[in-house]
């Protein structure tokens, strides 16, 4: 099977997950399209992965997306995030498609309650067209079974194997947590959340981006890391004792997981994916978080539940249940496709 990857954003968390795909299906062929996020690599696909990277604008991009479609006739179309997800306008109706929005955009919450709704628009008419829904939580698949209730819709884990990243853990009591410094993970709860638990315990944060969100994140006593490889990371999070993710928007951040299998517990804010997923999570504001966070380091009780809550995730999320759902997703959609050519081409021999 030859699958076509679209990303408009490849780097961070959506080319970590794409990577995740393709080793999956590490028999199958791949090829990823997308404009690259230079310093932001993270993940590495399987060894029948073909990168085609594009740095024109996202006009072009689009149409460039369309006539690779027609030029490598894939089995199957795989979108990924939402800016690519506009290919779905323009995609020929040769290969089936499969989107994953990788959360979808009208759940930011730095943008105004009329931009979420324009985006909340724009989302419901693309779902209109033939497609399949690949969502990452259960709340991302809530939110594309409203979007249009006819959509196929298959919940597939972002899953890791058990790793181990062979370190030992930190003297002092630390923090982690793993992204880009932007709104989206929220770093300045981080940063307060850092400031109220004060210096007993260290707060590391691993990855770069906003200046002056960085700014508050030392200001506050928290080590940035900036970027470094996906095997320097998990380096840190395996060495830290707590994982502690902030983000305000999700769809199934690979580095929750990532931690869970390293056997690094994790605290998440509470928001509806970290939820739907089976995280501990702990509601803002940062007082909150930072009184769960000395009760684990002081309670063995909170931090066996913390603890007993993530390896339930980590389970859940097996590498055998994504590899299975995934192929059941494209297979299902291929299969659908073919049927809809069968009957158009039935119906135009009875025209004729």
């Amino acid at each position: 099977m030859k699958i076509l990857h679209v990303t408009e954003a490849m780097g961070g968390g959506v080319q970590n997950a794409i990577s995740k795909y393709t080793h999956l299906l590490a028999t199958d062929q791949h090829i990823v399209f997308g404009r690259p996020r230079h310093g932001e690599s993270a993940g590495e696909f399987s060894a029948n992965t073909r990168v085609i990277e594009y740095s024109g604008s996202l006009f072009n991009y689009l149409l460039r997306v369309r006539t690779l479609i027609k030029s490598e006739v894939p089995d199957v179309v795989h979108i990924h995030s939402s800016f690519a997800g506009l290919a779905r306008l323009l995609a020929p109706t040769t290969s089936p498609l499969v989107y994953s929005p990788h959360c979808y955009a009208f759940e930011r919450r730095d943008k105004s309650q009329a931009w979420q709704k324009a985006l909340r628009m724009v989302e419901q008419l693309l779902a209109a067209r033939t497609q399949t829904l690949v969502a990452v939580s259960p709340h991302e698949a809530k939110l594309g079974s409203l979007l249009n209730a006819r959509m196929p819709v298959h919940f597939v884990p972002n899953a890791v194997p058990k790793m181990n990243a062979d370190v030992t853990k930190n003297e002092r009591p630390s923090v982690t947590m793993v992204g880009r410094i932007g709104p989206q993970k929220d770093p300045i709860l981080f940063a307060e959340v850092a400031e109220l638990v004060g210096g007993k315990i260290d707060f590391v944060w691993v990855g770069d981006g906003d200046t002056e969100m960085k700014k508050r994140l030392l200001e506050s006593g928290v080590r940035v890391s900036g970027w470094v490889s996906p095997q320097q990371a998990r380096r840190e999070v395996a060495a830290s004792h707590l994982y502690v993710h902030t983000g305000a928007w999700e769809a199934a951040p690979i580095s929750a997981i990532e931690a869970a299998s390293l056997g690094t517990p994790v605290i998440a804010r509470a928001i509806p994916t970290m939820s739907s997923l089976g995280y501990y999570t702990v509601s803002a504001p940062a007082h909150r978080i930072a009184e769960s966070v000395i009760t684990f380091f002081s309670d063995p009780s909170h931090e066996q539940l913390v603890t007993e809550m993530t390896e339930a995730v980590a389970q859940r999320h097996s590498v055998q249940d994504a590899r299975r759902i995934l192929a059941q997703a494209y297979g299902s959609a291929i299969r659908a496709h073919q049927r809809r050519h069968r009957h158009r081409n039935e119906r135009h021999l009875n025209e004729n």
